[in-house]
C-alpha cells in the first residue's frame, strides 16, 4: 500500500515508467516491422535467383550477363568433374566392401579351424586379418573423399546461386522484356512497394 501511496504521489516516477513502458512497446513494434522487412527481402532475393536462373537457362544473350555465364560454365564443369569422380569413389567403395565381406569370411573359417583343432597356415590368418584392415582403411579414407566431395559441391551451388541473384539484379534494373520474365517483375514489384512500407513503418518508432 506504501509503495502504490508513493507511486500515486510522485509524478516524476510515474512520467519515467510511462516513457520506459512507451519505449519497450516502440521496441516491440519495430522489431515486428524488422522480421517482416527482412522477410519480404528474402522473398525478393529467391525472386532474383530465379530470374538469374532463367536467364542463363534460356542463354538470355547480353553483354552485361557475360562474365556471370562465363562463371557458371566454369562452376558447372567444376561440379560435373566432382560428380564423376565421386560416382568413381562410391563404386571403389561398393566394390572394397564386397572383399572386405570375402576377407571378414575367410579370417573366420580359418579361425573356426584353429578352434576345431586343425592348426591351419599361421600366416594365412595373419594376412586375411591384414587384408581386412587394409580394406577397412581404403574404405574409410573413401568416406572421407565422399564427404569432402559433398561439401566441394554444395559450395559450388552456393556460389551458382549467388551468381543467379546478381543476374537477377542485372535484370531487374534493367527490366528487359522476355516472357519468362514479366510475371516474375509483378512479384518483385509488390515486394518492392512492402518493403517501402516497412522501412517507412520502421522510421515512425526510431
Amino acid at each position: 500500500m506504501l509503495l502504490a501511496f508513493i507511486f500515486l504521489r510522485d509524478r516524476d516516477l510515474r512520467q519515467r515508467l510511462n516513457e520506459f513502458l512507451s519505449g519497450a512497446k516502440k521496441r516491440m513494434k519495430r522489431t515486428q516491422l524488422q522480421i517482416r522487412l527482412n522477410r519480404e527481402k528474402r522473398k525478393r532475393t529467391v525472386l532474383l535467383k530465379e530470374l538469374g536462373k532463367k536467364a542463363w537457362v534460356d542463354k538470355v544473350s547480353d553483354e552485361k550477363y557475360k562474365a556471370f555465364f562465363h562463371n557458371l560454365e566454369h562452376l558447372e564443369k567444376q561440379g560435373s568433374e566432382r560428380q564423376t569422380e565421386l560416382q568413381g569413389i562410391l563404386s571403389r567403395i561398393i566394390d572394397l566392401q564386397k572383399k572386405q565381406e570375402d576377407a571378414r569370411k575367410t579370417t573366420k573359417q580359418l579361425l573356426k579351424l584353429k578352434e576345431a583343432g586343425e592348426v591351419p597356415d599361421g600366416h594365412k590368418i595373419h594376412e586375411a586379418k591384414e587384408e581386412e584392415k587394409r580394406l577397412k582403411k581404403e574404405i574409410k579414407d573413401g568416406n572421407k573423399k565422399i564427404k569432402a566431395g559433398q561439401e566441394f559441391l554444395k559450395a559450388i551451388d552456393r556460389q551458382k546461386e549467388e551468381q543467379f541473384i546478381e543476374i537477377g539484379a542485372l535484370i531487374d534494373r534493367g527490366r528487359p522484356e522476355h516472357k519468362d520474365f514479366l510475371g516474375i517483375y509483378v512479384q518483385i514489384d509488390k515486394l518492392n512497394r512492402n518493403i517501402l512500407h516497412y522501412l517507412r513503418e520502421i522510421e515512425k518508432f526510431r
